[in-house]
């Protein structure tokens, strides 16, 4: 029973006291057991008695309506501040409400994942410490209505942001309105890496492309100078800018293949590749290439080995690159080991190449996949590399759906792995 029910019945139950009372004295005046100016008098006492009762209870019959619609009310903006919490909460940004002490005073989850869970109701310059972010939140919660300049804020993980901190104003019911300011985090790491990639590869590419340039204009100058009578100069050196234009042809012919590649990234492989037949076809085709330096091709195909679905060419490129690799950095006298087996749930094959070289060294292995990286300079150009090799396999693997898996200890060999989906 409610408190309003309980406090309307006890008036009326006074109520019905004061009217029982007022009829027995009207009887006992009736009967001439009273005089008439006492039941008067204490008729009007009993009227005013009622009176101030319905006085009250409608009295408290208004309160009890202020009170509902107070609390209906608190109920409503409860209700709206907490779905806006939610909707800010669900936003993959860093979002921070900050009043016009500096305090945080709102923060939602990603802004708790990047800054720490305790950070609501402490000052924000104790997260935000820098003298352009100091100075836009002064200027908005001062006058400003938005900081014009992005702010740029890396944190102690390379995370890199731009934020953008604008006005806003309380609106709470019976306060004087405060000025507040929302600071906003939009995350640009991966364009700022993306960004220093591609200089990289410009600057990259322009190199290697001079340094055989440059030895070809200097040799045709000295042909054309120093050596034009010398014919056994003139053999020597067209021999080396023959050597030389191969390595441009080279290079640009991965440049190309790469950029291709990275055009169908997207666009998943959709036929059944005969794996065996690609194994033993990339083999036999490096085998006089590797006989030279006298290494020797271990194939351990799997007899369950089945077809997958993949881009036979590209995975023939795959092929070449990793095995051609290990036949070029391998010591002397050693074998290639080249297996294909299913994988223990039988939803992929498993290619693996495996050298017995020098191996490589666990600093350079995250890196083996960039454009132009190189674990040893000279001799990758002595080989006849173009640095593009494991960048052109990653990413084929990438539209296959796979990734280059590379292991390797010093003094035993380094191993290649990727899977490929079974063809249903």
């Amino acid at each position: 029973m409610s408190e309003s029910f309980k406090e309307y019945q006890s008036l009326l139950t006074e109520r019905a006291i004061i009217i029982v009372i007022a009829i027995t004295l009207i009887f006992l005046w009736s009967v001439n057991q009273i005089s008439f100016i006492a039941v008067a008098v204490t008729t009007s006492i009993a009227a005013g008695l009622l009176v101030q009762l319905e006085i009250k209870r409608r009295m408290e019959t208004l309160r009890s309506k202020r009170v509902a619609e107070t609390e209906k009310r608190k109920k409503a903006k409860q209700g709206a501040q907490s779905l806006r919490a939610n909707a800010l909460n669900g936003v993959p940004s860093a979002i921070l409400l900050i009043d016009s002490n500096h305090k945080i005073i709102f923060a939602n989850k990603t802004a708790k994942e990047l800054l720490g869970d305790g950070i609501v109701d402490n000052d924000a310059f104790l997260y935000l410490r820098q003298s352009n972010f100091v100075t836009a939140l002064d200027k908005v919660l001062t006058g400003g209505k938005k900081a014009n300049d992005l702010i740029r804020y890396t944190t102690s993980q390379d995370r890199s942001f731009d934020v953008t901190v604008a006005a806003v104003t309380s609106t709470e019911p019976g306060k004087e309105k405060q000025r507040q300011a929302m600071v906003f985090f939009y995350e640009v790491t991966s364009l700022l890496r993306t960004e220093q990639m591609r200089v990289d590869f410009v600057a990259n590419a322009s190199h290697e492309l001079r340094t055989p340039l440059t030895s070809i204009t200097g040799f045709i100058e000295t042909l054309l100078g120093p050596a034009a009578e010398d014919k056994t100069a003139q053999d020597r050196f067209l021999g080396i800018m023959q050597r030389e234009a191969d390595r441009m042809i080279r290079l640009i012919d991965d440049l190309l293949s790469l950029s291709k590649i990275e055009m169908s990234r997207h666009v998943s492989p959709d036929s059944d590749v005969d794996l065996s037949n690609i194994l033993q076809t990339t083999a036999t085709t490096l085998s006089r290439k590797a006989a030279k330096r006298n290494i020797e091709f271990n194939l351990d195909i799997s007899e369950n080995l089945q077809n997958v679905r993949a881009d036979a060419d590209q995975i023939t490129q795959v092929l070449m690159n990793l095995v051609g690799n290990a036949a070029k950095y391998a010591d002397q006298d050693t074998r290639v080991h080249i297996s294909a087996f299913p994988t223990p749930n039988n939803r992929h094959m498993q290619v693996t190449i495996r050298d017995e070289g020098p191996g490589i060294s666990p600093e350079h292995l995250g890196r083996l996949t960039e454009r132009f990286y190189r674990v040893d300079t000279a001799r990758s150009r002595k080989m006849g590399g173009t640095g593009l090799g494991l960048a052109i396999v990653k990413h084929i693997l990438l539209r296959h759906s796979s990734q280059l898996d590379i292991k390797s200890k010093m003094g035993e060999g380094t191993s290649f792995s990727f899977k490929l989906p079974i063809a249903k």
